[in-house]
């Protein structure tokens, strides 16, 4: 691995304002359409197609494929709404896990 290369993880967290809450931060990741290759859907089996493609299509210029793909991938990501879903129950859980925190602040208040 070459050193200008940066894993896509750490290029996620590094492009997050850090002076949000977690919440959004998470939002603002899956949301972003810079990182729509991160976060699609594929099956093992057609990986290696779209890689074969997407690599063909960079080595012969080839218009098609490089429009497709990308939107391909992007299909994938929100298929039965799933992308939606996952903000859905990450915004659940970062509200019941405040709810819990303030409960529990509140428990010990009255102690």
């Amino acid at each position: 691995m070459s050193n200008n290369i940066v894993p896509s993880v750490l290029d996620d967290i590094k492009q997050v304002d850090q002076s949000q809450t977690d919440l959004s931060k998470v939002v603002n990741i899956l949301l972003n359409d810079d990182f729509h290759r991160r976060k699609t859907r594929l099956h093992k089996n057609i990986v290696n197609a779209i890689s074969a493609l997407d690599t063909i299509s960079q080595i012969y210029d080839i218009d098609f494929f490089k429009q497709y793909l990308p939107t391909y991938t992007q299909y994938m990501t929100s298929l039965e709404g799933l992308g939606r879903q996952e903000i859905v129950d990450i915004t659940k859980y970062s509200i019941d896990r405040q709810d819990k925190m303030n409960q529990d602040i509140l428990s010990n208040l009255r102690r």
